[in-house]
């Protein structure tokens, strides 16, 4: 029987090793699914989770009294991010907002257009003096056949 070599050997014993090593750092993972600790960066806020250090043990009370001003300020911000998040009547009246501006927009934009269209057609089917001209009498013929049609169509 021959015996591993002492790279060999090696080479098993640090696969162990880092094969422990991650088991130990996974066991104490938290699963992906749950929420990530208090004070860690999020999108909205990215300035969270930066571990502000404590005031030196010899600092002066001013100093300590700044430090407690600047975390009141800080929490003060993160509550109000939260409330924003959190509000939903809020968010969703701001949603119906946009949603309202978004279609009166269009519905302008829409009402531009008819109104060109039909100056356009006005300009095309009649002459100098308003009066229907030979393109304007073939419209109104289509349209008076049209709207025959669909009279004779709903009494049936």
């Amino acid at each position: 029987m021959s015996t591993p070599d002492r790279a060999t050997s090696g080479m098993t014993e640090a696969t162990t090793a880092d094969a422990t090593t991650a088991h130990a750092t996974t066991a104490h993972a938290a699963p992906p699914h749950a929420a990530p600790p208090v004070g860690s960066a999020t999108s909205s806020n990215p300035g969270a989770g930066t571990a502000r250090p404590e005031p030196d043990k010899d600092a002066t009370p001013e100093e300590i009294e700044a430090d407690i001003e600047r975390t009141r300020h800080e929490v003060g911000e993160t509550v109000e991010a939260l409330s924003r998040k959190l509000d939903v009547k809020s968010r969703a009246r701001h949603q119906v907002d946009e949603t309202k501006e978004r279609v009166a927009e269009r519905v302008e934009e829409a009402q531009h257009q008819v109104h060109e269209y039909s100056e356009r057609a006005r300009e095309r089917l009649t002459d100098e003096r308003g009066k229907p001209n030979r393109d304007g009498w073939i419209a109104l013929a289509a349209a008076a056949a049209v709207v025959v049609l669909l009279i004779r169509s709903a009494r049936r």
